[in-house]
């Protein structure tokens, strides 16, 4: 496990930028927000913010002396940006990261750290170097700086507020650690837990009652009872839809009928298409779809991309040359297949 420096921008003495949003007030909770999802992860993470210094001067001295007392990967300073005040025109003036050199080795966690805050909803003003922020300039480990947003444009704040400092916290613990989810909030782990197992979390505990398709960085995956069922084959649901899995994973190169216990069903790129109505295959038959399903109580004559197929039992009876005496929809003077 890795060490890490973590701590806001400013204190009440020597304050930041306060306009919709007070700076020092809410560097405090993502920063403290930061801190405890480190350590959740099992990280070490100390908290270098400083209340004492009297000064701007004295501040920045106290927050890199602090930085400068431990050993770590990374160093994260938390700020909130300010520029003129904008009452909102629909656009957020967004987030953005610096860092002091393009080949300072904290540069990829700052770009995956601005992407995620931005895929919050902000504008990514992008990764930015800077050789005179003193933070950058005097740290001893690789350092980054995170404007989240802007404390004086209303629809900044407003979809901060929206989002909230946990939400911010996590964009950026995702961000340094390399993750898509994280034990100390919502969702599917990245890596097995002590004991082999990959867990989903909520709010930090492992959900056992969370059974559905959930994401991290390597894939998607069946989810029963909070944790991944690797034996599972069959077709699973989340709320985006039903999935074909197979030995615990979503496979998304099946095109195929395949059966869980609620039916058989069409599957398109590893998805149920509950639009499709004709016939398709698998490796047992060809089948009558109606809505996604298959059907086995159809017997009639029903058409696909191929031809137009005689079907008994919701399957083609390849078998069968003659004469078929069967009904069919009709429409305005139509056959409906």
């Amino acid at each position: 496990m890795a060490s890490y420096n973590v701590h806001g921008g400013h204190n009440r003495i020597v304050p930041g930028a306060s306009s919709y949003l007070d700076e020092v007030a809410e560097d405090r909770l993502v920063s403290e927000e930061v801190i405890r999802l480190l350590q959740a992860e099992g990280h070490t993470a100390y908290n270098c913010t400083d209340d004492s210094g009297a000064t701007q001067s004295k501040n920045l001295a106290n927050i890199v002396a602090r930085c400068n007392a431990h050993s770590v990967s990374l160093d994260t300073s938390i700020h909130f940006n300010a520029a003129s005040k904008d009452t909102g025109n629909g656009k957020t003036k967004g987030v953005e990261v610096y860092v002091y050199s393009s080949s300072s080795s904290a540069k990829a966690a700052a770009q995956r750290v601005c992407d995620n805050i931005a895929a919050l909803g902000f504008t990514n003003r992008g990764v930015k170097v800077s050789t005179s922020l003193y933070v950058l300039r005097k740290t001893k480990s690789p350092a980054m700086l995170v404007e989240v947003c802007f404390v004086d444009d209303k629809d900044d704040a407003d979809l901060y507020n929206k989002v909230g400092y946990k939400a911010i916290a996590q964009a950026i613990v995702k961000g340094i650690l390399n993750k898509s989810a994280l034990s100390g909030s919502d969702g599917l782990a990245d890596s097995a837990a002590a004991d082999g197992n990959w867990y989903y979390y909520k709010n930090g505990q492992i959900a056992h009652n969370i059974t559905t398709v959930a994401k991290n960085k390597n894939g998607w995956w069946y989810v029963k009872n909070g944790k991944v069922d690797f034996t599972y084959t069959g077709v699973a649901q989340n709320e985006n839809g039903w999935w074909r899995i197979v030995n615990g994973k979503v496979d998304f190169n099946c095109n195929s009928v395949e059966q869980n216990e609620n039916g058989w069903w069409y599957i398109r790129g590893g998805k149920v298409d509950f639009g499709y109505t004709g016939v398709a295959k698998n490796a047992n038959g060809w089948w009558r779809i109606e809505n996604g399903k298959v059907n086995f109580d159809f017997n009639g004559i029903a058409q696909n991309e191929n031809g137009i197929w005689y079907i008994q039992g919701g399957k083609v009876q390849f078998n069968y040359s003659g004469t078929a005496d069967v009904k069919v929809k009709v429409s305005g003077g139509k056959v409906q297949m």
